[in-house]
């Protein structure tokens, strides 16, 4: 039986598949955006850094589905900022690292890799990061701070008025450092009230900052992702949950820091009423997708199957043959896979989280609903 939850999410996808979006009438003419992979449109690919190897996202099939050609983002196509720019009628949200420098309608600081602990801190739990750079939620605050005259230069004290600030995801990178340096997901649990309380002083600071709009995204189920059920693999059934993702996961970091960001974020509505925080959701439209994929017009055969990858079944994931690299292939109808390349999405499954956030049910409150 269909979940009453992935029942109102299609009621408000279907129409949107058809109809498109309109931002002519939207309050914003700006978004500044920070987070991860999950949001970079660019930034890492441009990292003027000597210790960072060639990246395989920097090649074809990357960017087939929209661009034609990779572009930065980890996916095939668009990502969910992309989306919610064109809903809003604004341009997509360019890289601050890139060769744009006009930042009129936003600018993004999301960089790919990024945990929401500092790399110090990282460094000194004695894990092993990749890529070893600065570029931490903190990091990408220090940007912004930089940047701030420039962005309101003509504003006026009311700078950020018309802006729409995207906070993240935060937190999957720190999770997976942990899980990906031998410790056990007990271990990795401990840490989950730091890496919110980390995302929660960011939201804080840009209050404090002038941000009058804040969407403030939480987590994707890490145990579902190809990538990690591959290196976490069990022969023990029990371990994994009625859709085939590891339990302990999910319990045990995914849903938990979910639940405390919301909490995080009650705590803040609170004290800053007059700045509207849109809470949004990647955790559960992923799991809707697992549970009922016909109804997203995706494949049920893959869905914790990479569509860009090696290995075959049953997550065609292999880190020493990764989505990039020369002989990988994509599969032949990214339209209807959810898993990209074993952590990411595919611009189908974007699209799909981007039109719950925009409409609900997966923004509380949904992002035009604040927007008009």
């Amino acid at each position: 039986m269909r979940t009453l939850h992935t029942a109102i999410l299609v009621l408000f996808i279907l129409p949107c598949l058809c109809t498109g979006y309109s931002g002519s009438q939207s309050r914003f003419t700006s978004i500044v955006s920070f987070g991860d992979s999950y949001a970079d449109t660019g930034n890492l690919v441009r990292w003027a850094d000597p210790v960072l190897p060639p990246l395989p996202f920097s090649n074809l099939p990357y960017g087939q589905t929209f661009f034609g050609h990779p572009t930065g983002r980890i996916s095939d196509g668009r990502l969910v900022l992309d989306f919610i720019a064109d809903a809003l009628g604004l341009p997509f949200v360019p890289p601050y690292l890139g060769n744009e420098k006009d930042f009129t309608a936003g600018v993004n600081f999301a960089v790919a890799g990024a945990p929401a602990l500092n790399l110090t801190y990282l460094q000194g739990q004695n894990l092993t990061l990749s890529p070893p750079i600065r570029h931490s939620l903190d990091d990408q605050l220090v940007w912004f701070q930089e940047l701030k005259p420039s962005l309101c230069s003509r504003q006026g004290a009311n700078c950020f008025g018309s802006t729409l600030f995207v906070m993240g995801e935060f937190g999957g990178n720190d999770y997976l450092s942990f899980l990906l340096s031998n410790r056990t997901v007990e271990q990795t649990g401990v840490y989950v009230p730091i890496i919110v309380d980390s995302i929660s002083r960011g939201v804080e600071i840009l209050i404090q900052r002038g941000a009058k709009y804040i969407v403030v995204a939480d987590i994707f189920p890490v145990g579902c992702l190809p990538g990690v059920l591959t290196v976490l693999a069990s022969t023990d059934k029990a371990d994994y949950d009625r859709h085939g993702c590891l339990a302990g996961v999910e319990r045990l970091l995914s849903r938990y820091h979910n639940s405390l960001l919301r909490r995080r974020i009650k705590v803040l509505r609170s004290k800053y009423p007059h700045t509207t925080i849109i809470s949004t959701e990647y955790y559960r439209p992923f799991i809707a997708f697992l549970h009922e994929p016909a109804h997203f017009r995706l494949n049920r055969s893959t869905t914790l199957f990479s569509c860009c990858g090696a290995g075959g079944p049953p997550y065609n994931y292999n880190s020493s043959s990764a989505c990039g690299q020369p002989g990988v292939m994509a599969c032949a109808h990214p339209s209807e896979a959810l898993q990209w390349d074993g952590f990411h999405l595919t611009d189908a499954a974007q699209k799909l989280i981007a039109d719950g956030w925009l409409h609900g049910p997966y923004a509380d409150p949904p992002i035009l609903h604040v927007a008009h």
